[in-house]
């Protein structure tokens, strides 16, 4: 979206009438002052947009439903270089990514999708916020959006409403609540078999830094899925999340995020998620997940790929990707300095992954 102001649409403008008014009512009368006349107005949209949801509902009662198989999941920590493997992995002939018109729009994106794109391409801006990364309506995206319009248990929540974020952390991203798990996975499928309907043959490939937390849940539903991992280092990843978060929340908040307390919060998710897959990752066959790490990947992006492809058994050809990476060789990332405090804190915090990834 452009830059925040009173009137600008939110998100939930995508989701339905039952999602919408469960979405305020969490708030609990919470509302920041800028939120009202967002909300306003994405409630105006969805109300006109209420018969092309119903419409597309009734449509695709009909449409031939195809399982998803073999998807691919890459998972890692915010700022670990996943949207970079996502964006080159959709890039392949035989491979599709959800797109931001997918995840904005779930509920109208099979046989309406001429009537929104005219829409996304004015609404969208032309680069992402925290890292100046290019956005078009068609752009590989996070699954997590879509299932936050789908279902309000996701890590999304954190971004709509965060003053509740240990009972978001618990329960939709580390999926700690049986009931919350359900209705995740539940809608996660949803999601994915109406993709592959209308992507018949391709395999899918999903990228949401929650799943780094899930994948035990995933493979509940997905028993023959493939996982890649990116892992960063720690110094590199906070100060960065931390950046995403201060330069989105205003985007994307209905609360009032200035009393937050950030760090905490960034500490305890990356602990929690990470600690959680640590103790997960032993339980995969090798040929179920590769590890990767980001630092090598950028230096040698086609050689790493055909090196974890190998290792789980995925046979596509990686010449096609040359160009891509050639495109992005000269992308300027964003460099933060770390003072003694934070160090000592990121030193602290996430010497579990120091010690597993040998990051000195």
């Amino acid at each position: 979206m452009r830059n925040s102001n009173f009137l600008q649409p939110h998100i939930l403008m995508g989701t339905n009438l039952i999602q919408f008014f469960r979405v305020v009512l969490t708030l609990n009368f919470s509302l920041k002052g800028r939120a009202i006349g967002r909300l306003f107005v994405s409630f105006f949209i969805l109300v006109l947009f209420t018969p092309f949801r119903i419409c597309e509902a009734i449509l695709y009662l009909f449409a031939k439903k195809e399982e998803v198989k073999q998807p691919i999941f890459i998972i890692g920590h915010f700022r670990s270089g996943t949207t970079f493997f996502h964006d080159a992995l959709n890039e392949l002939d035989n491979v599709v990514a959800p797109r931001m018109i997918d995840c904005l729009y779930p509920y109208m994106n099979k046989y309406f999708q001429f009537m929104l794109v005219p829409i996304l391409k004015k609404a969208l801006p032309e680069e992402r916020l925290m890292d100046k990364m290019k956005v078009k309506w068609d752009s590989p995206q996070e699954e997590e959006f879509a299932l936050s319009l789908m279902t309000f248990d996701t890590s999304v929540s954190f971004l709509f409403a965060p003053k509740n974020n240990s009972k978001q952390l618990n329960e939709s991203v580390l999926l700690n609540n049986e009931k919350v798990k359900s209705k995740w996975l539940k809608a996660h499928l949803k999601f994915a078999r109406k993709l592959q309907s209308m992507n018949k043959g391709k395999t899918l490939v999903f990228k949401s830094p929650s799943n780094t937390a899930r994948v035990k849940e995933l493979l509940e539903i997905y028993p023959d899925a493939k996982f890649i991992h990116l892992v960063r280092n720690p110094n590199d990843v906070i100060p960065s999340t931390l950046h995403l978060y201060r330069k989105i929340l205003p985007e994307f908040c209905l609360q009032d995020e200035s009393t937050l307390e950030l760090e905490e919060y960034v500490f305890s998710f990356y602990e929690e998620v990470m600690n959680k897959f640590i103790e997960t990752k032993n339980e995969l066959h090798a040929s179920q997940m590769v590890e990767l790490k980001y630092e090598d990947f950028v230096k040698q992006p086609i050689e790493e790929l055909k090196r974890g492809f190998d290792q789980i058994n995925l046979s596509m050809s990686l010449e096609e990707l040359h160009p891509f990476f050639e495109s992005r060789k000269n992308f300027s990332k964003n460099n933060f300095k770390l003072d003694e405090r934070l160090k000592e804190a990121i030193r602290k915090r996430c010497a579990a992954v120091f010690q597993a990834y040998d990051y000195n």
